[in-house]
């Protein structure tokens, strides 16, 4: 599928990635700077610059941190705006690309009357209008927006994390494999072409997306079943899949869902397989000013459940749903096409193993 802009759209859009490479490259550093200045003549306490109280009260009033903050915003509704003004000129033949029926290895199952939750229909994750099931051609304006969102640091493919997350699979023979929260798909590309002999799943919630998700499987040669699903209550029979895995979905859900989720993945795990899930470090993990500028999404960037996920103790729900669990970093190499974020990015997988003969 062509997902090509018009040109007017794509130098607007290419502004507002070039204004997102300035902040990254020039105002954060500047404010690293003036931070570390800061800590090195009051010298706070580890436990205060973890404390969001104190650390809103440092930067709230802070004119860097004001435009960075400002700009990110700013370029992110910017970057929404582009991307679907540019890709509606082509709507109607996006549509009927999507709605083609094909005989291609794979299948695709939608679910009219499955009713979508409230944390999702009330949301619009990462500020994309239309969340991503009111927008029947949702399934593109992500992926474009996605590669101007992350400065092109996953790769002109966009399966970076899916290489991550293949990097740290444990070696075993997996029959049946299932993504959830798959969207668009391709960041689980490469968990297919390490498991060819497999049978592949991906489930969704949106409609748009799956129908995305299937065309552009078929294009990729990808022979992967995708079904509409809400990823607590799956409809199918228990034991039935030896891995599952999912890529930066808990932390777009509650807490309840959170472990609804894990306690359904067990379910339909076989003796002895695996639950991945991959997804950015934790607070804890991180320096103090990374973990506060990251906790800046919750409120702002439609990540209204950012910060319980990373609050919670996911390796406890784990054990809970009879799952041995551990957490293992996934190392990748982050290289934009646009040599963007080049270098190594570490992520937290949360690995459990269904416990039984």
């Amino acid at each position: 599928m062509d997902l090509r802009i018009n040109r007017e759209h794509q130098a607007r859009l290419d502004l507002v990635e070039g204004l997102k490479v300035y902040v990254a490259g020039n105002v954060m550093p500047a404010l690293r700077q003036d931070f570390e200045k800061w800590c090195d003549e009051e010298k706070p306490t580890d436990s205060q610059l973890r404390d969001a109280t104190y650390m809103h009260a440092k930067f709230d009033d802070d004119p860097l941190y004001q435009a960075s903050r400002g700009l990110q915003r700013i370029s992110q509704e910017s970057m929404w705006r582009e991307v679907i003004y540019g890709l509606d000129r082509r709507k109607e033949a996006i549509e009927k690309e999507l709605d083609t029926p094909s005989d291609a290895p794979g299948s695709l199952t939608l679910d009219p009357a499955l009713q979508m939750p409230v944390y999702y229909e009330k949301n619009e994750f990462h500020l994309q209008p239309g969340n991503y099931h009111r927008n029947t051609i949702a399934g593109p304006i992500y992926e474009v927006g996605v590669a101007t969102y992350t400065m092109h640091r996953y790769g002109k493919a966009g399966d970076e994390m899916g290489r991550a997350l293949v990097s740290v699979m444990p070696p075993k023979k997996y029959q049946r494999v299932l993504y959830m929260g798959c969207g668009p798909s391709y960041k689980g590309y490469p968990v297919v072409n390490a498991l060819p002999e497999a049978e592949h799943w991906g489930i969704d919630l949106s409609a748009p997306m799956l129908k995305y998700a299937r065309h552009r499987a078929i294009e990729h040669g990808h022979p992967i079943n995708f079904s509409q699903m809400n990823a607590e209550n799956m409809g199918f029979p228990p034991g039935h899949f030896d891995l599952i895995y999912c890529m930066l979905l808990l932390h777009e859900v509650p807490k309840k869902a959170v472990v609804n989720i894990v306690n359904e993945a067990a379910r339909l795990l076989a003796p002895g397989g695996v639950l991945a899930n991959l997804e950015l470090p934790s607070y804890s993990s991180l320096d103090p000013l990374s973990a506060f500028l990251m906790d800046w999404d919750t409120e702002n960037n439609g990540e209204p459940y950012w910060r319980s996920y990373h609050e919670m103790d996911l390796l406890a729900t784990y054990r809970q749903a009879g799952l041995k669990s551990q957490l293992i970093e996934a190392h990748s190499e982050w290289g934009g096409a646009k040599g963007n974020y080049m270098g190594k990015f570490k992520y937290h997988v949360t690995m459990g193993e269904k416990i039984g003969a």
